[in-house]
């Protein structure tokens, strides 16, 4: 049943691919559209969608858990932008692509794909745990993730501290924290309002999946696939990073816990769509992206399923 949960939950990210993918092929649409949609991406629908999902009635239990997500994910960034700065090294990787890696290992597909899978292997309280990752996420994936790609885009290793600041003047990152003000001072948005946001912010996965889709239809699936930096890639997000979030889940939060769970799950999801649109943005290497969110949504089909299990022995 979990395996049939995962797959299922992937058919759905595949079909929402296919009309970006159909519509570059009959060449309806161009990397100007593309670009376009991006935009309307970053500046409106994912601000809208960060700011309903914070819209929970207060708790300090959940605020609590926030501090133990967001401890857990800054130590994952961290490990993972020391591991890429080793493989520019070893491997030689491209200054152009090592934020992106970095970019990918850490942040994944944890509210479309997420949310389905674990509700399918643990039930809805997993759910309320992963809406609350995910969230958590967004957070640092708009502020420490955008650094990184805007890092990635100008070919560069390191960055100053005035430079990363910058890349917190977003209207993703304003949006998070926006919507984690609202959230602790317990202020409900207005129905109206409330409801035409969250309509708006339910248009972010298939325009994301829809800039996925164009990008794919770009690369030959002969290179994505012969492409061995990707492959790096779906070994660091796939295996290595929720084995990285387990290790500090027993360390700072203990074993045996749905919250810890949860938290290593949702590690192990695949990298996020958003690296694909954030690399559009800030024209960044698009085409490494696409390839490593492509083949790792692929892989995670084996990946997802051998985590879940050898959670219920560790």
């Amino acid at each position: 049943m979990a395996a049939v949960d995962v797959i299922l939950a992937l058919a759905k990210v595949f079909i929402m691919i296919l009309p970006g993918y159909i519509l570059v092929k009959l060449n309806l649409i161009t990397k100007q559209h593309t670009e376009g949609v991006a935009d309307i991406i970053t500046y409106v629908t994912y601000p809208c969608l960060v700011i309903t999902a914070m819209q929970m009635e207060f708790s300090w239990e959940i605020l609590n858990n926030c501090k133990y997500v967001v401890l857990i994910f800054i130590g994952v960034v961290i490990i993972a932008m020391l591991i890429s700065k080793l493989l520019t090294t070893v491997i030689k990787l491209p200054a152009e692509q090592t934020g992106i890696m970095a970019f990918m290992m850490v942040f994944g597909n944890t509210g479309f794909l997420g949310l389905p899978v674990l509700d399918g292997l643990f039930g809805k309280e997993a759910v309320f745990y992963g809406a609350l990752c995910d969230s958590s996420f967004d957070v640092l994936m708009f502020s420490i993730g955008i650094t990184l790609i805007r890092q990635a885009a100008k070919g560069e290793t390191k960055m100053g501290i005035l430079e990363a600041m910058k890349g917190l003047i977003n209207p993703c990152f304003i949006g998070s924290l926006l919507g984690l003000c609202l959230f602790v001072a317990g202020i409900t948005l207005p129905d109206l309002l409330g409801s035409s946001m969250d309509a708006i912010g339910s248009a972010t996965s298939p325009l994301a999946m829809l800039v996925v889709g164009t990008h794919l239809g770009r690369i030959k699936f002969k290179d994505m696939f012969t492409c061995a930096p990707a492959y790096i890639v779906c070994l660091l997000k796939l295996l290595v990073a929720p084995a990285i979030a387990l290790i500090l889940v027993k360390l700072i939060i203990g074993g045996g816990t749905l919250f810890g769970t949860v938290i290593v799950m949702e590690s192990a999801m695949p990298c996020a769509m958003l690296c694909v649109i954030l690399s559009e943005k800030y024209r960044a290497d698009v085409e490494f992206a696409t390839k490593g969110v492509m083949l790792t949504t692929i892989l995670c089909m084996l990946t997802i399923p051998v985590v879940a299990i050898a959670l219920q022995y560790i």
